[in-house]
């Protein structure tokens, strides 16, 4: 057997850790190998874990421009998010990834990005180079697919992977992790059960290789979600009804249909499933729970199409106290009652929520409330005029209200205080924030991101923008917004039709109400170009799946 001796530059995340304002600290220790055929392990650990909303694994095989992540889950006395094989191909690439947490407050934390090499064995490593933890076998779901080049494929957004291979250990012996590379110490997790099928989101047994690419002539299929209520959002316990019905397949074909309700219940059968939310009190009673649910629809021939909602429960009151007192009749003269005082101490956002900290006297209850302005964008989609959307906020020190407003565009925030002698003040209008509920909330202010404005005119279409390289949104037919980071100098933007009807369309990027894109400096460098503008560019369509464009422009 001949050893390859790899050596690969880390940068190890312990004693220096990045720590995030409000968020989350990430202790990672990184790898440098991935052995090919095993299921890598990347381990984490988070300060403070209370804090820790969700977390992930994100990674791709070098050269790709998506990524694919998983979530981790609780490995005490910290986390761990398991991949999928990488297959042989594999073998001598590197596989780029990075570890995410989201804490409760919607701040988001991540690592750099690391790239360990795929190795035939632990031994092609030199004894520096932490090799990555493995399990022979485990069930992966990966998001949204299982990518090119990994062992195994599923349906969807939620692709299932990982049955054991023949001659693997028994059920309930040990799962055997790399060696850390100083060859005298080898560790094994604690017993892991072997199956044969899953339940999970893939409509056959695991076993089974499928993929989500359709066949020779077959079309895939379009997912159409309604959720009743509409947002799906209240108080706990939330019961929501999600349904899939009028999705439609273009060849006529019947559906199969498939249900992840986000707090680890999952359905499949119906076309239609309610299911029941609850929000612990034992969380942070100051915040809501965000639950991602995703639905599948899937053709015979494995084609597939998704459709996600993000559903908001409002966590239950703090307990009530039953004190016992002695009531005394005294003659007093009172004083008159207090006016109430009101003051925004901190504001926060995430996609379509927004919300705010108040300190307020002399108050019974508060009322924060998210009012539509059209001040800080030119579009023509924010010519609109919204009532206000207003709810309650709880009390624990000071006042905690989270509002899910109902369209993209931008909002100030305010909030109202009262008592029970009918004295009110108000509070704001905060900052102008900008809603986007297709991807994370942006202020506008914000100097190192480009703000731009998609109008996809194309039948059951949808793209997906990747910004040099890395970061992806996915807009869909008619007009949407979007915040995404752009770094100094020239940027790339390349897009993809992953979804269309086969009829022709158009799609037009408007750039023109950030101030970061430097006028005249957009190149195409790939696509039939409609027209181009100081600032915008609009591309023909042709309607067919896999369609690509590629342009440049420079920051100024």
């Amino acid at each position: 057997m001949i050893r390859r001796a790899v050596a690969v530059s880390l940068v190890v995340l312990g004693s220096g850790a990045a720590a995030y304002p409000q968020g989350v600290e990430i202790d990672h220790k990184a790898v440098g190998c991935i052995v090919v055929g095993k299921y890598p392990k990347m381990n984490a650990c988070f300060t403070p874990a209370a804090n820790v909303a969700r977390s992930r694994v994100y990674f791709r095989p070098e050269g790709t421009p998506s990524w694919y992540y998983v979530d981790m889950k609780s490995d005490q006395p910290c986390f761990a998010g398991v991949l999928p094989r990488p297959g042989k191909k594999l073998v001598g690439k590197k596989i780029e990834y990075y570890v995410e947490a989201q804490d409760k407050t919607f701040n988001a934390a991540r690592t750099t990005e690391y790239g360990p090499v795929v190795v035939n064995s632990a031994q092609e490593c030199k004894k520096e180079v932490p090799v990555a933890p493995f399990l022979n076998n485990a069930a992966v779901a990966v998001f949204p697919a299982v990518p090119a080049g990994f062992v195994g494929a599923g349906i969807g957004t939620a692709a299932v992977v990982g049955i054991a291979a023949a001659g693997a250990a028994a059920a309930g012996t040990a799962a055997v992790v790399a060696s850390n590379n100083n060859n005298d110490t080898t560790t094994t997790t604690a017993p892991v059960a072997i199956v044969t099928t899953t339940t999970t989101v893939a409509p056959a047994p695991v076993a089974t290789t499928t993929t989500t690419v359709p066949t020779a002539g077959n079309r895939p299929p379009f997912a159409v979600l309604t959720t009743s209520p509409d947002p799906p959002s209240g108080p706990t316990p939330l019961t929501v009804t999600f349904d899939l019905c009028k999705s439609t397949d273009p060849d006529g074909n019947p559906l199969s249909f498939f249900f992840n309700f986000g707090d680890g219940a999952q359905a499949s059968g119906s076309c239609v499933e309610t299911h029941t939310y609850v929000a612990s009190s034992s969380v942070d009673v100051r915040k809501a729970a965000n639950f991602e649910f995703t639905g599948n629809v899937v053709d015979p021939s494995g084609a597939s199409a998704s459709r996600s909602r993000t559903v908001t429960v409002q966590p239950p009151p703090p307990p009530s106290t039953t004190t016992t007192t002695t009531t005394t009749t005294t003659t007093t003269t009172l004083a008159p009652c207090p006016k109430p005082t009101a003051t925004i101490v901190n504001t926060f956002q995430s996609s379509c929520n927004v919300g705010a900290q108040v300190s307020a006297t002399n108050t019974d209850a508060v009322t924060v409330c998210a009012t539509f302005t059209s001040s800080c964008l030119t579009l023509q989609s924010q010519s609109q005029s919204l009532p206000p959307n207003c709810a309650p906020a709880t009390q624990d020190g000071d006042w905690f209200g989270n509002v899910t407003v109902p369209s993209n565009g931008c909002y100030e925030i305010t909030a109202q205080a009262t008592n029970k002698c009918g004295g009110s003040a108000t509070a704001g209008p905060s900052e102008t924030f900008l809603s986007s509920c297709s991807s994370p909330g942006l202020r506008p202010s914000e100097g190192a991101s480009l703000l731009w404005f998609s109008d996809l005119r194309l039948d059951s279409g949808r793209l997906q923008v990747v910004m040099n390289g890395s970061t992806s949104s996915y807009p869909e037919r008619g007009r949407s917004l979007a915040m995404t980071p752009i770094k100094e100098g020239g940027n790339r933007v390349e897009a993809i039709v992953v979804e269309a009807a086969g009829k022709a369309g158009s799609w037009t990027i408007d750039m023109s109400s950030s101030p970061a894109i430097q006028a005249g400096s957009i190149r195409v460098l790939a696509g039939e170009v409609e027209s181009i503008g100081a600032t915008a560019v609009t591309f023909k369509l042709k309607g067919t799946a896999g369609e690509r464009l590629v342009f440049t422009f420079v920051k100024k």
